[in-house]
């Protein structure tokens, strides 16, 4: 099939889903069209893809979903039978539904997934699990999914056989709440607004910074990264308690998962 462009639809508060999906797409042999949401758009911009376009779609792993704020934007979202692949990072403990789920949702808008994989990444929160992650090893295995999916694209005369499985439960698993939405020290701030401007969710006031909502809040921390006054933290205690956890059910040596 003579194809169109790469559309890549992603979305990433720590930069690390797009590192890997630029990498992926670097290596397939197609002009490619960036749509980042990772900036919080009150208006939903149109997702609508031809049938000769190939959508890379990325996305975080957040408590084994796709996030919530992510899907948002697919009430926008079409395709017409447009062939797409998936990519979830994960911060070395488990992806449980969130390929499953991404896969439904993109399938029924008009997709035709011919790919997808899961790669174990620095976890967005404590970075000391999967440290340095994506490494060199782990760059070399994303290049060559570009590479087999760029092959597919191009040898393939149709996408209709394709039948890609991908693990996951449904109903799938309950949606976790925020658990870590950072605090303010308000000797600190000065409200210069970089925090509400890069928050994926919204969640913070564009008038008064110093306010987070709570309920919006995915606790990204990409308001933490943010913030060059470093007035904006987590506080120790439930850091302390969630390296804890984390350290006894994440294994920083995760290999990648792909499928095709």
């Amino acid at each position: 099939m003579k194809m169109n462009e790469l559309k890549l639809v992603y979305f990433s508060p720590t930069g690390t889903t797009r590192k890997v999906i630029m990498e992926a797409a670097a290596n397939i042999d197609l002009k490619s069209v960036s749509y980042d949401l990772t900036v919080h758009k009150e208006k939903k911009p149109s997702l609508k893809f031809k049938s000769n376009d190939l959508v890379l779609f990325g996305i975080p792993v957040y408590a084994g979903r796709v996030p919530a704020v992510f899907l948002e934007y697919f009430e926008a979202l079409s395709g017409q039978g447009t062939p797409a692949a998936l990519i979830a990072t994960y911060g070395c403990r488990e992806y449980e539904d969130a390929l499953l789920e991404l896969k439904n949702e993109v399938e029924s808008r008009g997709f035709k997934v011919i790919g997808a994989a899961a790669f174990p990444t620095e976890h967005s929160i404590v970075r000391s699990i999967g440290l340095g992650r994506p490494n060199k090893q782990d760059l070399k295995e994303i290049a060559d999914f570009g590479k087999q999916l760029s092959r597919r694209v191009h040898t393939e005369a149709s996408f209709e056989p394709f039948n890609i499985s991908v693990p996951g439960n449904t109903p799938y698993r309950k949606a976790g709440a925020a658990s870590l939405t950072p605090k303010v020290d308000v000797t600190m701030c000065t409200e210069c607004g970089a925090c509400a401007r890069s928050c994926p969710a919204g969640a913070i006031d564009t008038k008064d910074p110093k306010k987070t909502n709570k309920k919006k809040c995915i606790s990204c921390q990409k308001c933490l990264r943010s913030c060059k006054q470093k007035a904006r933290y987590v506080s120790s205690t439930k850091m302390k308690l969630l390296t804890g956890k984390l350290n006894k059910v994440c294994q920083s040596d995760k290999k990648a998962d792909i499928f095709l």
